[in-house]
C-alpha cells in the first residue's frame, strides 16, 4: 500500500533564469528519491511577492513521520527558517494538523501582503521541473 504526502516547498527568491534553478531542484529530487523511496507524482507551482510555492505529492512505500517531510522539504531548499520552526512545531506536539502550512493570502494586520499566483513563470518552472525529472530518470534507469 502506498503513502500519499504533501510536501511543501517555500523559495524567497524567483529564479528568473530558472534552467540552473531547476536542474540542481531536480538533482535533489532524484537523490531523495533513491534515500525516502519517493516518488514524484505531481509538482505545481506559485509564484508570490518574494518567491515561489512549490507543491509536490510524492508517494512511497514507506510511512514517513512529519520530520521526516520537514527534512525533505529542507533538503529540496525551502526556506530555513520556516523549516526550523516546523521541525519545532512537529518536535513539540504543537498543532500538529496545521504545521506544514503555506499561505496562498498572505496578511499582516488584517490587511493583504501577499498571494500566491499561477503566473507564466510559475506555469514554465512546473513544466520544466516534471520535463528535467523525466529525462533525468530515464538516463539514469
Amino acid at each position: 500500500m502506498s503513502n500519499v504526502y504533501d510536501i511543501k516547498i517555500d523559495i524567497d527568491f524567483k529564479p528568473i533564469e530558472y534552467a540552473n534553478f531547476v536542474h540542481n531542484l531536480v538533482e535533489k529530487m532524484v537523490f531523495l528519491e533513491d534515500v525516502f523511496g519517493l516518488k514524484f507524482i505531481n509538482v505545481d507551482v506559485y509564484e508570490t511577492g518574494k518567491g515561489l510555492h512549490i507543491y509536490f505529492k510524492v508517494e512511497t512505500e514507506r510511512k514517513l513521520k512529519n520530520t521526516d517531510i520537514v527534512v525533505i522539504q529542507l533538503a529540496l531548499g525551502s526556506d530555513y527558517k520556516r523549516e526550523i520552526y516546523n521541525w519545532l512545531r512537529v518536535r513539540n506536539g504543537g498543532n500538529v494538523k496545521y504545521w506544514n502550512k503555506l499561505f496562498k493570502v498572505k496578511t499582516v494586520k488584517g490587511k493583504i501582503v501577499g498571494v500566491e499566483h499561477k503566473s507564466d513563470l510559475a506555469k514554465d518552472i512546473e513544466r520544466e521541473i516534471m520535463r528535467v525529472l523525466k529525462l533525468t530518470k530515464a538516463l539514469y534507469s
